[in-house]
């Protein structure tokens, strides 16, 4: 039995898809997991303006990594008020519902502050719970080198799979990975994304299925890390459960019964550059990758750089779809800065080319840390969607696995954004994506990355996160993609051994944005082409998306069609069938006039 089928109403909606009554984007003044409070310094002003405040507290200095970082506490006790305070482009750090805590990195963004006449009840220097935090990392090391050392001790192993006690760093990912792929040869294939980051490295995936390097036409799942790059325990959470599969797959039914019958992909560190600088502490709060200027290729030397600190493009507004409207920001200080155009940043593009030609049913891209789960839309310019029923049953399937979180649309329980993962994957492929905010609960800094620990526990559903398992909530999501009501399904005969490509030609849109003084909206067009390799008895069955696209304007689904085709061994297509279906339909494709193979 599935993980859906023990739901008790598997895909279906909790409530009316008309409404979704919860209130402004706010950690819910009753949260199950109260703050844990960490050294933030001292307070250096209350309830004074931020003139005030701005003078009593140290300003940012060149040199060691978060050197006069300060948080303000600003009072926002309207969701109006805390959505202009997100427009801003202000590292807006946490939001509740009287206050917002914004990280301050220079006299820049105190002035920008300042000028909205804003009330700041507090500004507390972070060089105390930074240097904290560093110590916490050290010890984390030592118990790591320890649990190497002498692998057997019951007493140092973690409750993950991996029996990791401490943060990976991206070569130590990256070297698990191909370690993963060499123990299980016939389960596991590294692949490098189509594009390098910023930086020139690359952006590395895994592919988990049976028979992995058969192009078998499986349904899809995907799931990601690091879009931010503080957010580390995304990078944990996808390489736990990677190995989780793989060591399970013998002995659990039901992981077996998915690996079997469909495909995972595994990409950790969507933002490699900014994660290096993150994790080496270089710039600890880096949240965005390492764009210096626009149409430019940075040195890690420039991305590092004091002056470079704000620098750079958030890539979780840089996506196509509705690209630069609310929730983003042009400049390039900003911490929601949306880059020069649609997926001008390597790193999206890569993305976008893999959700262009996978196939992928169901994504979840990890974020850290705000108790919630989200999906499309992001922003008020999008419609409902015409499969909401569908969308949000799954949503709050995965919600209440993370123990009943707020789940919805962004601008119902969190708050508007543009040109995000969700909204490409949608309207250009008809993916169902979706954002959990995890390891929630911390105060300061210590929020996009807590002690270890709590990685532990928010995997597994334990201690600190009790009922709250992100291992749950990917396994439903990834059953949700398995399952043949949440895509479309084409049978049929040709050839044995042919290759068969799937195909077609959209295009998405940006919001509307000002190019010299014009209100403008800038397409992107999309060739989305998938294979896979008719099997030896000459019966196929391809798991696919619907050729059915939701319209960014309506909550109507788009009459497209797939062109099924062929080619013979000159490259010409031999054959060509258009195929228009819906989601959860099977239709029966005739390719038996396809030259053999």
């Amino acid at each position: 039995m599935s993980l859906l089928e023990r739901q008790e109403c598997p895909l279906k909606p909790i409530i009316s898809s008309a409404r979704h009554p919860r209130p402004a984007a706010v950690v819910p003044s009753g949260s199950r997991w109260p703050r844990r409070v960490a050294a933030l310094g001292t307070a250096v002003a209350l309830s004074v303006s931020l003139a005030t405040a701005a003078a009593a507290a140290p300003d940012p200095k060149p040199g060691a990594a978060g050197n006069g970082l300060a948080i303000a506490k600003v009072k926002a006790g309207t969701k109006a008020e805390r959505q202009k305070l997100m427009d801003l482009g202000l590292d807006v750090i946490d939001l509740t519902d009287t206050h917002a805590e914004v990280l301050l990195r220079g006299a820049a963004d105190r002035a920008q502050l300042a000028g909205g006449h804003w009330q700041v009840e507090q500004v507390s220097d972070a060089t105390d719970q930074l240097a904290a935090m560093a110590a916490d990392r050290v010890t984390e090391a030592r118990r790591e080198a320890a649990r190497r050392a002498n692998p057997t001790s019951r007493t140092l192993a973690a409750g993950l799979p991996s029996g990791r006690v401490s943060y990976r760093t991206l070569d130590e990912a990256e070297q698990e990975m191909r370690e993963l792929e060499r123990g299980y040869p016939d389960k596991v294939k590294v692949f490098e994304l189509s594009r390098k980051s910023l930086l020139g490295h690359a952006i590395l995936g895994m592919e988990i299925s049976s028979d992995v390097r058969a192009d078998s036409g499986k349904p899809v799942f995907l799931t990601t890390g690091l879009h931010h790059a503080r957010e580390w325990p995304t990078l944990e959470f996808t390489m736990e459960f990677a190995r989780d599969v793989l060591q399970n797959y013998a002995t659990d039914s039901h992981i077996k019964g998915l690996v079997d019958s469909s495909r995972l992909i595994v990409v950790p560190a969507v933002n490699p550059g900014g994660y290096q600088l993150s994790r080496d502490l270089t710039n600890e709060m880096k949240r965005k990758n390492c764009r210096v200027a626009a149409g430019r290729v940075p040195t890690r030397q420039q991305c590092a750089a004091a002056s470079s600190q704000q620098l750079g493009v958030d890539l979780n507004r840089n996506y196509a779809a509705f690209w630069g409207g609310p929730g983003s920001s042009a400049s390039t200080t900003a911490e929601t800065h949306y880059g020069a155009a649609p997926t001008s940043e390597p790193e999206i593009a890569a993305l976008t080319d893999l959700l262009n030609s996978r196939q992928v049913v169901v994504a979840v891209n990890n974020h850290t840390p705000d108790a919630r789960l989200l999906r499309a839309p992001a922003s008020p310019l999008e419609p409902v969607p015409a499969e909401v029923a569908l969308y949000d049953g799954l949503a709050r399937q995965l919600g209440a696995a993370l123990g009943g979180w707020p789940t919805g649309p962004w601008p119902d329980v969190y708050y508007v954004a543009s040109g995000v993962a969700e909204q490409e994957g949608l309207y250009a492929n008809g993916t169902l994506g979706f954002t959990p905010e995890l390891t929630p609960g911390h105060d300061g800094l210590e929020r996009f990355h807590p002690r270890y620990q709590y990685v532990i526990d928010q995997y597994r559903g334990t201690g600190y996160y009790a009922g709250s398992s992100i291992r749950d909530a990917l396994l439903i999501a990834w059953d949700a993609a398995n399952d043949p009501r949440t895509h479309s399904i084409l049978t049929g005969s040709a050839p044995p051994g042919i290759e068969l490509t799937i195909s077609k030609d959209v295009t998405v849109n940006s919001s509307p944005v000002d190019r010299n003084g014009r209100s403008v909206v800038l397409p992107s067009a999309l060739h989305i082409q998938s294979t896979m390799r008719v099997p030896a008895g000459g019966r196929f069955e391809w798991h696919v998306l619907p050729s059915l696209r939701q319209s960014q304007q309506t909550s109507t689904l788009l009459q497209e069609s797939w062109v099924v085709s062929c080619r013979n061994s000159a490259g010409e297509v031999q054959r060509s069938v258009r195929v228009t279906i819906g989601r959860g339909e099977t239709k029966a494709v005739d390719m038996s006039g396809c030259p053999a193979g």
